[in-house]
């Protein structure tokens, strides 16, 4: 099951994160990116990456 909560932190934390690289400049945007849409895709990779770890150790 999808721990929606664990998830949503994830993602708030990889937004903040990708808009302070790009504030810093060390990511380049376009007029057509979607942070939101990178955060989601970066968000769950993590999360999975995580949930195999948790499995992993059981």
């Amino acid at each position: 099951m999808v721990n929606y909560i664990l998830l949503y932190k994830i993602r708030k934390r990889v937004k903040k994160i990708l808009k302070d690289k790009i504030a810093d400049g060390e990511l380049a945007t376009t007029e057509t990116s979607c942070l939101g849409c990178l955060a989601d895709d970066i968000s769950w990779e993590i999360y999975y990456l995580l949930k195999d770890r948790e499995e992993g150790e059981e």
